[in-house]
């Protein structure tokens, strides 16, 4: 494997993770700040799927030939 892919995906992974573990406080900090397009209810849900989706493209770029 490539040096270029391995720290790409190792990016995306640890991306991926930061938003999926933390993501009640990027929610909290996003919906004062988003306070009238979005609740804090629906940012937490979405970064999980994007800290899901970031994790899946991290493992997708690594193991691509």
């Amino acid at each position: 494997m490539d040096l270029q892919k391995i720290s790409v995906s190792m990016i995306l992974i640890g991306l991926g993770l930061v938003f999926f573990f933390n993501n009640e406080n990027i929610g909290k900090g996003a919906a004062k700040f988003y306070q009238k397009l979005y609740t804090e209810k629906n940012l937490k849900v979405m970064f999980k799927i994007l800290g899901g989706l970031l994790v899946l493209g991290g493992l997708a770029v690594m193991f691509a030939k």
